[in-house]
């Protein structure tokens, strides 16, 4: 009996200690399973991880390879309007995106029409995003990512600190949520933005974006520079309208198109109507009288407000410009000579009844012009032609009292084309 008793005792001893520890050789095993669960799942996300990263350092390895051919396309001596056509190509290209868009910065203009973004190119071509929508500089995601002068993610524009500082705002139609938006940044001005859609191109596109959007902007300045010097160069430094060299290249040019024209229309019969090109040519009446009676700076600021009342007075297709030193050329495309002389006429009266200072002291008691016009191809069949016979109707008109404008002798004996009742200038 006290044998027995011993050895459930030392049995029951033996137990307590052999429990505990079993217990804890099972969770200490499965504490090891689910080590080694995480650590196996750890390990499938770091594999994942650089899959990922494997494909991102080929999408911009092959990226860096071709960039240098693409930056090749867009400092190709590209104008500001070809631009975003070429941005717009690199991305398809390197990204092959489901949907993007090009927008540029539109200043304020002479309607009060504030600055704004324009779409200037969008794929795919016919889509909802149309060229020429607009939005707004600092509202909605765009405006955000163009304040703030850096490439985001839809990811970044969830953020509770970023959809706090998005102002409310109309988004662009058709493309309400891009995945990446990226400013043309240049020197701290937001030139425009790139907006983009579904990449479908394995690889992070943000790095590449980021590189062509900073290009797109360089690009974008340089032909604003180009441009502006251009502009400046062809403009006349008083009047601040276009020069005698622009006129003499602009009238050619359109002399040249028009002559094209007939000759592409040669086998359609008289029926065909030919490409009608008109130019005003008119100088103002008594002007040395006018720098004699009030000095030669009373004369430039006359000349000054005489082109910009006429600039207010042409379409905007029609070329205005300073021809000589008192003398103006207006070239007036699409334009047939009843049409053009309805148009010299208005402004003949519009000059004529504006109050410019001392023009009560000039012989006709008002400052008036003289003028004529000629057209092609009935007073000419070059620029050289057309400008002697406007030249011809100009003294006409002078000998005949002055204050008004003639037809060219040739197209006043020619049939008379539709007057401006008929067909209103285009």
């Amino acid at each position: 009996m006290g044998t027995s008793v011993a050895f459930f005792l030392g049995l029951a001893v033996t137990a307590g200690f052999l429990v505990p520890l079993l217990l804890r050789m099972r969770a200490s095993v499965a504490e090891a399973r689910g080590d080694a669960t995480a650590a196996a799942q750890q390990m499938q996300g770091m594999r994942r991880a650089n899959a990922q990263l494997e494909d991102d350092l080929a999408f911009l390895t092959q990226f860096l390879k071709d960039f240098p051919r693409l930056a090749r396309e867009l400092y190709g001596g590209l104008g500001e309007r070809q631009i975003p056509g070429v941005l717009l190509s690199i991305v398809q290209r390197s990204l092959d995106p489901q949907q993007v868009a090009v927008l540029v910065r539109r200043e304020e203009d002479k309607s009060g029409k504030p600055a704004r973004f324009v779409v200037a190119a969008a794929y795919p071509e016919g889509a909802a995003v149309e060229t020429g929508a607009e939005v707004p500089l600092d509202t909605g995601e765009i405006g955000f990512a163009a304040d703030s002068q850096i490439v985001v993610t839809r990811q970044d524009l969830k953020d509770e600190t970023t959809t706090a500082r998005i102002k409310p705002g109309s988004s662009l139609r058709g493309l309400s949520a891009p995945d990446i938006i990226a400013p043309l940044v240049f020197d701290q001005e937001t030139l425009g933005v790139i907006l983009l859609a579904k990449p479908r191109r394995k690889g992070d596109p943000t790095a590449a974006l980021r590189l062509v959007a900073q290009s797109g902007a360089q690009a974008l300045h340089t032909a604003a520079q180009v441009s502006r010097m251009k502009l400046t160069a062809e403009m006349d430094g008083l009047t601040r309208v276009f020069n005698k060299k622009h006129m003499d290249q602009s009238l050619n040019e359109l002399v040249y198109r028009s002559a094209c024209a007939a000759y592409d229309r040669r086998g359609d019969g008289p029926a065909s109507p030919a490409q009608s090109l008109s130019l005003f040519l008119f100088d103002l009446d008594h002007f040395k009288n006018y720098n004699d009676q009030n000095g030669h700076l009373a004369g430039d600021k006359l000349l000054q407000e005489l082109a910009a009342l006429v600039q207010n007075h042409v379409r905007k297709n029609d070329i205005f410009g300073r021809f000589g030193g008192e003398e103006f050329l207006l070239i007036l495309p699409s334009t047939n000579a009843a049409q053009a002389l309805a148009a010299a006429e208005k402004i003949r009266n519009v000059i004529a009844q504006h109050s410019f200072p001392f023009g009560e002291k000039q012989p006709l008691k008002l400052l008036s012009i003289s003028g004529g016009v000629a057209s092609y191809p009935e007073d000419g069949l070059d620029a050289a032609g057309l400008l002697r016979a406007a030249d011809e109707a100009l003294y006409e008109a002078k000998r005949q009292g002055r204050n008004r404008v003639l037809l060219s002798g040739r197209s006043a004996s020619s049939p008379p084309g539709p007057s401006v009742e008929e067909t209103a200038r285009p």
